[in-house]
């Protein structure tokens, strides 16, 4: 293994999760999203906040909105019919599909940069419990890139065969969607100090 690393996922990445949620039947929108303090003032239009152009969307009676700050997108859910207790079991659950309809799109634009700089790879999807599996097979011999995530979204990367420094910019991508830089913890192992490039990596980062 050349490093393993765990994260705390976050969205990173606006167009790739507004693609999640169009897959996922959430008619995501880019609107212009008003805060108000209470259902009353909100009825009425009084009293409201701005908080500017946001994604959001729209499921199963509840509607979700992500505020853009410096940590990522950060997803809010609201309904007018719903309890309070009621609502957070709901929003739990779509906070759940939504991380994993992400986690899909990020591997999946991983697979396709792959191919387009000339390289091979195919995709398997794992299921064990709560824990979703992605692994990547890169060319034909035994380099590999698992990427797991629990119901609590937590992630964990493995990367196996990939020698030197291609095997963090293999990953660079994949981080740079799912979390920031602060919520790293990377572990090497020897495979990353080995002074071959892995060449099929390499044409990877040229592209």
């Amino acid at each position: 293994m050349s490093h393993c690393t765990t994260f705390s996922m976050s969205f990173q990445d606006k167009r790739t999760l507004f693609r999640a949620l169009r897959t996922l039947g959430y008619q995501p929108e880019n609107v212009v999203w008003t805060e108000y303090k209470n259902m009353f003032s909100k009825e009425l239009m009084i009293g409201g906040t701005v908080l500017g152009k946001l994604l959001t969307g729209f499921k199963d009676g509840i509607h979700v909105y992500f505020e853009e700050t410096k940590d990522g997108l950060i997803p809010y859910f609201e309904s007018h019919d719903l309890s309070p207790g009621l609502l957070r079991q709901r929003s739990a659950s779509l906070l759940s599909e939504i991380r994993e309809g992400y986690l899909q799109g990020t591997v999946e634009a991983l697979r396709d940069s792959i191919v387009a700089a000339g390289g091979t790879v195919t995709v398997s999807e794992e299921k064990s419990g709560q824990v979703i599996s992605y692994v990547l097979t890169i060319g034909t011999d035994a380099r590999k890139l698992r990427i797991s995530m629990n119901e609590q979204g937590t992630v964990e990367e493995a990367v196996e065969g990939v020698l030197g420094r291609s095997c963090a910019e293999l990953t660079e991508g994949i981080e740079q969607k799912l979390s920031s830089p602060s919520e790293l913890e990377r572990t090497w192992t020897h495979e990353y100090n080995a002074t071959v490039e892995d060449q099929q990596i390499q044409i990877l980062r040229l592209y």
